[in-house]
């Protein structure tokens, strides 16, 4: 299932604001070479001239990692930057990141 912005936000939880959410979305996407699609939701709410239109759209496994986030930030306390780079990249980038050793650019750039 394919689900829009104002579709996922409130099953990540009711208490998400908008606006960090969205805050959110960038820093994943400037912080790794993790990009969300763009796309038709199964749902569609936005329509030209009769054609369901593409917008950002998040499957379920994004849910999954966006709720994981969500949890870890809000009630763990932990770092933002250190979730995004947890669950956004693969175990190799994430020790590299660790170490240093990982630069994003280079990465977006394999993935063009």
């Amino acid at each position: 299932m394919l689900y829009s912005k104002t579709e996922i936000r409130p099953l990540i939880s009711k208490d998400l604001p908008r606006r960090k959410f969205d805050r959110w979305i960038q820093k994943i996407q400037s912080l790794t070479p993790y990009q969300f699609e763009r796309g038709i939701p199964s749902k569609p709410k936005i329509f030209k001239d009769g054609v369901p239109q593409k917008v950002v759209v998040f499957d379920d496994i994004d849910l999954e990692k966006l709720q994981n986030l969500y949890d870890r930030v809000t009630y763990d306390n932990e770092n933002l930057t250190y979730c995004i780079h947890l669950l956004f990249l693969s175990d190799e980038d994430f020790e590299r990141w660790k170490s240093g050793k990982y630069d994003v650019e280079e990465e977006k750039r394999k993935y063009q």
